[in-house]
């Protein structure tokens, strides 16, 4: 909530969880990283995050600590994921948890700026 992106969306972020969740449900979460996107021309970063309550994955603190597979089935999906809508999207890079909290920062005071002032 209250975040605002350079794609005029609210961020996106991709839970590891190994519990289903509600589509649209709130999560106390940690990033460990951020994938960096261009779709239609704008950036589109998509925020990597681990709930805290999460057993599987809370002891990892940065996206490098991922085994291999797993950073490799995130980047296919997000390269693949809108070609149903005939729209095409770039991976241009995966960085480490410290960039994550800066995009995460922008994008609260982007939304800040846009609606609240």
């Amino acid at each position: 909530p209250r975040t605002y992106g350079d794609d005029n969306d609210p961020m996106d972020v991709l839970l590891l969880s190994t519990e289903s969740l509600e589509p649209m449900s709130l999560v106390r979460a940690y990033p460990i990283g951020v994938i960096s996107m261009l779709e239609a021309g704008h950036r589109d970063e998509k925020i990597i995050a681990i709930p805290f309550s999460e057993p599987t994955y809370n002891h990892y603190r940065d996206i490098s600590e991922l085994p291999a597979h797993m950073f490799e089935e995130m980047t296919h999906f997000f390269t693949v994921y809108k070609n149903l809508e005939h729209k095409e999207t770039a991976v241009n890079e995966v960085m480490g948890r410290e960039e994550a909290l800066k995009v995460v920062a922008e994008s609260i005071e982007k939304y800040i700026d846009v609606f609240c002032k």
